[in-house]
């Protein structure tokens, strides 16, 4: 293998889409959303992560560890780059030079992974912050606001992430936003495979729905339902936001968006706004919307997702509350 590519974007992005497509090329190799990054480099952060053997502390003894090697943190880095690399190479299984690695949450560590993996190259997958927000609301929260409090991270630091991530990398890295590729696939397909070094190979956007990247994470439902690339997930935010409630949470979102990284992703605040204004805005749904909503805000300030949660309620409750 030459070096791992690293696809990052918000969920709900597109990456699914695209990252089947570049399954279709001869010379790179993926699998679902590995994740394996996270918690490597969230062992020397003191913040972020909830655990029975106390993070915290773990946290001081990494910093002491690591302090103690040689070469400090340059040793440690480049150690836990020959592991990952060894790890990527195995996935390759048929000897691909390049392994995909597709994980959304890796733009809370773009720096990071910058420093591990100097060799490595970045695609940027762009996509309007409201489109992702309506796309959240309808794969996992009922086409309501049920479910975004577990996504507020990805919504409202994930853009400005992204966003500073490129502005690091722009000068080794490939970005383009989602509604481009899906009214030019071929065209940024090629140009993907022109900043991997590669030749276009017929076929990549061909059959892609049918490329199983084996994993349980992932796009659920939208890859599926096409057979080949289309414009048709453009437009379903408009039937999404279908309220004055709607329309009001979404102006409040917009502009908790930095107008400077809005641009960079290719966005423009007042030409979404303009789209915002054109939306319906009656009453249908409103109290049920409100309540979510609401409940939402609470499940989050409380943290009630930890403590009742049905995965991390049981230890929760007895590692911190007894």
């Amino acid at each position: 293998m030459k070096s791992p590519v690293f696809l990052l974007s918000l969920p709900r992005s597109g990456s699914t889409l695209l990252q089947r497509v570049l399954m279709g090329h001869s010379q790179i190799a993926s699998v679902a959303e590995p994740w394996i990054l996270l918690p490597f480099l969230y062992a020397g952060r003191t913040e972020g992560v909830l655990a029975e053997y106390s993070h915290a502390n773990a946290c001081k003894a990494h910093k002491d560890f690591v302090n103690n090697l040689p070469g400090k943190t340059r040793d440690y880095y480049s150690i836990l780059h020959d592991f990952l690399m060894t790890l990527y190479s195995y996935q390759c299984k048929n000897n691909e030079l390049f392994f995909l690695d597709k994980t959304p949450r890796y733009h809370l560590i773009i720096p990071e992974i910058t420093m591990l993996f100097p060799e490595a190259k970045f695609v940027f997958l762009f996509r309007n912050p409201v489109h992702v927000m309506g796309s959240v609301m309808r794969t996992w929260g009922d086409g309501g606001f049920r479910k975004n409090y577990a996504y507020e991270n990805d919504l409202y630091e994930g853009p400005m992430n992204l966003s500073e991530g490129f502005r690091i990398l722009k000068d080794r890295a490939y970005a383009l936003r989602y509604e481009d590729f899906v009214n030019a696939p071929e065209r940024y397909t090629r140009e993907i495979c022109d900043y991997l070094g590669l030749c276009y190979e017929q076929g990549m956007l061909e059959g892609f729905s049918s490329r199983n990247p084996k994993g349980r994470m992932g796009d659920p439902t939208g890859v599926l339902e096409y057979s080949e690339v289309e414009t048709g997930a453009l437009n379903k935010w408009r039937e999404t936001f279908n309220n004055g409630f709607r329309k009001k949470i979404l102006r409040k979102y917009l502009a908790s968006l930095d107008s400077d990284d809005l641009l960079l992703m290719g966005y423009d605040r007042c030409s979404i706004l303009h789209d915002i204004a054109r939306l319906p805005g009656g009453p249908s749904g409103v109290v049920r919307d409100a309540l979510d909503y609401g409940i939402g805000r609470v499940i989050k300030k409380l943290k009630l997702n930890i403590w009742f949660g049905r995965k991390t309620g049981p230890w929760a409750g007895d590692s911190f509350l007894s």
